[in-house]
């Protein structure tokens, strides 16, 4: 199912990107905005006596279609910051259930990145408030630093999954928005969640 899922989203989202014309022929505006994001980045860890940092701060830039007056399609890039875990020698955590011991001082560093596709509806309420929800697919990599007293190590990984958000936006002038919201983002099997607010502007 979810894979079926995937497939016809990819279709759905294939059918409204290569036409940008005629969507935007049906509609008043293409915009483009950028948020602030502040993030936690799910490790898996359970910190015992190391130091365990999940959250950061973020950046999206997004650029997006009005496909008519209650959906949009929006292309999007976003820098989740990086999660990290530093400890020294006797220092530990727990990781799968199995509790790890740093013999000596070292730190591991692991950063996020995605660009992603989504279709947003946008629900009109009064005195130029909106409410949104977003759902769709980002293609995401994650680098990992190990750095050590004697060893300094990187991996990376990349892979495709599903996002999906609400929030409100607000109309502050005809072609300037605000807005804030909640996204949650899936890297096969864990999430980063990201609180927005930005501003997008109309053109």
């Amino acid at each position: 199912m979810h894979k079926f899922i995937k497939i016809c989203f990819i279709f759905l989202s294939s059918v409204f990107f290569i036409t940008p014309q005629s969507i935007k022929s049906e509609t008043k505006y293409v915009y483009m905005g950028v948020d602030y994001l502040k993030s936690s980045i799910e490790t898996g860890v359970t910190n015992i006596s190391s130091k365990l940092e999940e959250d950061d701060s973020g950046y999206s830039i997004y650029l997006g279609w009005p496909i008519n007056e209650g959906f949009d399609f929006e292309m999007s890039y976003q820098d989740f910051g990086e999660a990290s875990l530093s400890g020294n020698s006797g220092d530990q955590f727990i990781f799968d259930n199995t509790t790890y011991e740093f013999n000596q001082t070292a730190s591991l560093k692991v950063s996020a990145r995605s660009f992603g596709y989504a279709l947003k509806s946008n629900i009109e309420l009064k005195n130029g408030m909106e409410l949104y929800g977003k759902l769709g697919l980002h293609k995401w990599d994650t680098d990992l630093n190990i750095t050590s007293t004697t060893v300094t190590a990187n991996a990376d990984d990349d892979g495709t999954d599903m996002f999906y958000g609400a929030g409100l936006q607000y109309i502050l002038q005809d072609n300037l928005n605000a807005r804030i919201g909640f996204s949650r983002y899936e890297f096969d099997g864990d999430d980063v969640d990201s609180i927005n607010f930005g501003i997008s502007v109309s053109f």
